[in-house]
């Protein structure tokens, strides 16, 4: 079959999803699909796959894979970049259909580490580039105003408000269930203390709470 190319007055505005699993990134890439003009790619994929795309929408989307971290630095600078955040204790205890019979937890300290050290490489690999940063916080508890953010950041037009979405599967109960499970409240108690240093620093840097009682080491 022929190959359909599609004719552009101006490059595509390509958008990549990314941020550590369990962070809202699925979420976001949800409420994507309420602007206009615009094709979410369904499957997760390497930002690699902005360029391969042949859609006649002005405003293309793709969310990372469980890779992305891996290749993060290397985003080019004209992709656009929304990274999604949330709270380390509730990513830290979170579970995932695919990974229920493996483990407790889907988000290991290994990989949200991975994750966080991606993220710091991107900014010194790249200190002028702009990143809307959404918390998951935030997306669940103003939806609409993070949308108007993503909105005036890339040039969006809404076709309906985020909370308006009949697929919206935002859940205010999802927020902070580590301070009502004791189970919970266990395991990150027993998190390494070096381990720790890192949660505290990322969570200075996005403006959560960081309980007192958790342990804490020099972080020379």
């Amino acid at each position: 079959m022929q190959k359909r190319t599609y004719a552009r007055a101006a490059p595509a505005n390509r958008i990549f999803i990314s941020g550590c699993a369990r962070s809202g990134t699925t979420l976001t890439q949800r409420l994507m699909r309420c602007f206009e003009d615009i094709f979410v790619h369904p499957p997760e994929a390497r930002y690699t796959m902005l360029d391969m795309l042949d859609r006649p929408e002005s405003n293309l989307v793709v969310k990372r894979d469980a890779r992305g971290f891996a290749h993060l630095a290397k985003l080019p600078a004209s992709i656009g970049l929304i990274y999604c955040v949330r709270h380390p204790f509730d990513t830290l205890t979170s579970s995932h259909p695919q990974t229920r019979n493996e483990r407790r937890f889907h988000v290991t300290p290994h990989r949200w580490l991975a994750e966080y050290d991606a993220l710091t490489r991107l900014k010194k690999a790249q200190p002028h580039r702009q990143i809307l940063f959404v918390r998951y916080e935030d997306m669940i508890g103003a939806p609409n105003a993070q949308q108007d953010r993503i909105a005036q950041s890339f040039g969006l037009t809404p076709r309906i408000r985020f909370s308006e979405d009949p697929d919206n599967p935002i859940r205010v109960a999802s927020l902070r269930k580590w301070e009502r499970n004791e189970e919970f409240r266990t395991y990150l108690g027993g998190l390494p203390p070096a381990f720790l240093v890192g949660v505290r620093r990322f969570c200075a840097e996005f403006g959560y709470d960081m309980p007192m009682s958790t342990p804490t080491v020099d972080a020379r």
